[in-house]
């Protein structure tokens, strides 16, 4: 049966509450939100947009999705800059953007508070109270957990001694010698790395008062089910993130991104995110290596900001952070994306864009990335620190023209059926019927 169409006027009011919101969109979680307020707009329903304001206008329309934005003293250019973590990470940006969220609430009559990240918890639970609007929240990363998680750098889990004691002796130790040393002294980095923490159990306390939780995936849950967080939330839905348009790129958008970025004549392995020791930068430099000794016309081309120092070689290309459009511009003169992280990714937007252009990806076995990159299907899985495994993946499809076109078809397929924007937005409106009728 076919799908009715919107009934005239908005069907449901639901607030979209963000810590970032493009033009302001340091990572993927923003144009997410954008991608969902937008799909919820065409369905014939009225998205509000809830975010402090960096800069952009305090209120737009955008294709249906109102975006109010509430003030705040840091200004910021348009782009992938974000503000320092403890800028937003305190209990004054909390009771702030709370009840600057119940205002909007009251003002626009929203029937639903939905709170897209960390962030907007403490918030939209404070909302919720003043209101009695219903309250979801997406986890969308393992920051709940630690916002510097070491434990899932080696396991799937909050180990169950996790305390003071271990995180002051152990995690604290192996987080400054992987991320802050020469950057940081190392008592500083440890009491930062406590406050973290203890901001992480602070909000860890409010997952009760929410409604419903929706990971992004199912690996993501898992994580959390398995450190014991989930115990106490009423509803635990997952609903996959709403993917870009696939519409398959001419063969001349590609070969004008290789000119514009200089990557003609060269087989191209691109990845795209922070560079940091949990994103696998190190590994992946390594790899690159290895690579290029089978695969001498290999380019391994790095978008993203970080401190990591890359090899000065010719098969490495830094391009540093770039706006999203190009970006998005670069995946079709790809000819593999990697993604070779080692904390688990929930379900990572490179992974979801890639795939929408029809990339195959190689990507670690973790958190919610074997969701979607079925190994020998849509792309090619390895271990996370293997970088070893890693080598022989990329010289696999690089190698094998049959298969990297196999497998990108695959990805297209496979993110259209599993990632279609009318399911994810009819799962979402299934559930805030459900909190809204209690």
């Amino acid at each position: 049966m076919a799908r009715a169409g919107p009934r005239a006027g908005p069907r449901m009011i639901v607030g979209l509450a963000n810590e970032y919101y493009p033009p302001h969109a340091p990572g993927g979680a923003e144009w997410s939100t954008q991608a969902l307020a937008r799909a919820l707009a065409v369905r014939g329903h009225r998205p509000v947009v809830v975010t402090p304001n960096y800069g952009a206008p305090a209120r737009e329309e955008d294709g249906g999705v109102r975006i109010i934005r509430f003030p705040f003293p840091v200004k910021l250019p348009p782009g992938r800059r974000g503000l320092r973590p403890r800028a937003i990470a305190n209990p004054l940006f909390a009771l702030w953007a709370g009840l600057h969220l119940a205002r909007v609430a009251r003002a626009e009559r929203l029937e639903v508070l939905h709170a897209q990240n960390k962030h907007m918890l403490v918030p939209g639970v404070l909302a919720r109270a003043l209101t009695g609007r219903p309250l979801l929240l997406t986890l969308r990363d393992g920051s709940l957990i630690d916002p510097a998680p070491m434990c899932l750098h080696h396991g799937d889990r909050r180990p169950p001694d996790c305390g003071v004691r271990k995180l002051w002796r152990e995690c604290s130790e192996e987080y400054w010698a992987l991320y802050q040393r020469g950057r940081r002294g190392r008592f500083t980095t440890k009491l930062a790395f406590l406050y973290g923490w203890l901001d992480a159990c602070a909000r860890q306390r409010f997952l009760a008062r929410v409604d419903a939780v929706v990971g992004v995936s199912d690996g993501i849950l898992d994580i959390y089910r398995r450190s014991g967080l989930l115990e106490r939330v009423r509803r635990v839905e997952t609903v996959y993130t709403i993917p870009p348009p696939a519409a398959p790129a001419p063969a001349e958008a590609a070969a004008e991104a290789r000119r514009r970025f200089g990557l003609e004549g060269r087989r191209v392995v691109l990845s795209v995110g922070k560079l940091s020791p949990g994103k696998g930068t190190a590994d992946l430099a390594t790899a690159g290596a290895r690579v290029v000794e089978k695969v001498p016309d290999a380019v391994v081309v790095f978008v993203g900001d970080g401190d990591i120092a890359l090899p000065e070689a010719s098969w490495c290309r830094r391009l540093g952070p770039l706006p999203n459009a190009d970006v998005l511009a670069l995946y079709p003169a790809a000819d593999v994306v990697v993604v070779p992280s080692v904390i688990p990714d929930s379900l990572s937007r490179v992974i979801v864009e890639a795939m929408s252009a029809g990339r195959p990806v190689v990507g670690t076995r973790v958190g919610g990335t074997p969701e979607l990159v079925v190994d020998g299907e849509t792309g090619l899985l390895v271990e996370r620190g293997d970088p070893d495994g890693l080598a022989r993946a990329l010289v696999r499809v690089l190698g094998d023209d049959a298969l990297r076109a196999r497998l990108g078809q695959g990805a297209r397929r496979h993110v259209a059926a599993r990632l279609a924007a009318d399911r994810s937005v009819d799962r979402l409106l299934a559930l805030y019927e459900e909190v809204r009728a209690r």
